[in-house]
């Protein structure tokens, strides 16, 4: 159902009323400041619920996204940090493979 709101004439204060279209068109409001008549006021703005929702999942994921990325840019699961407390034994075969010199 929708929020109606409704401008008085006289004083220009508004109110809002959660209606149908066939009730808001037979709604008589008196203003609550002066007791002048209420209207319903021109629709200036539409909300629609799904790209609303839709906008606010993307948010959400992004801000997930960036609590669990490293500093280097990857995932939870990165090893770039890792210090190894040992030389890798492999290190000459790695590099070989790679076509890199030997390191004097």
């Amino acid at each position: 159902m929708p929020v109606y709101s409704f401008c008085c004439d006289d004083c220009g204060a508004t109110r809002e009323m959660l209606a149908s279209l066939e009730q808001a068109d037979a709604l008589e409001l008196m203003c609550l400041a002066c007791g002048g008549d209420m209207v319903r006021a021109r629709v200036m703005s539409v909300n629609i619920i799904g790209p609303a929702i839709r906008a606010k999942k993307a948010e959400k994921k992004q801000e997930e996204h960036a609590y669990f990325t490293k500093p280097c840019g990857h995932n939870h699961a990165c090893r770039c940090s890792v210090k190894l407390s040992k030389s890798n034994p492999f290190k000459q075969e790695i590099r070989a493979a790679h076509g890199f010199a030997d390191e004097i």
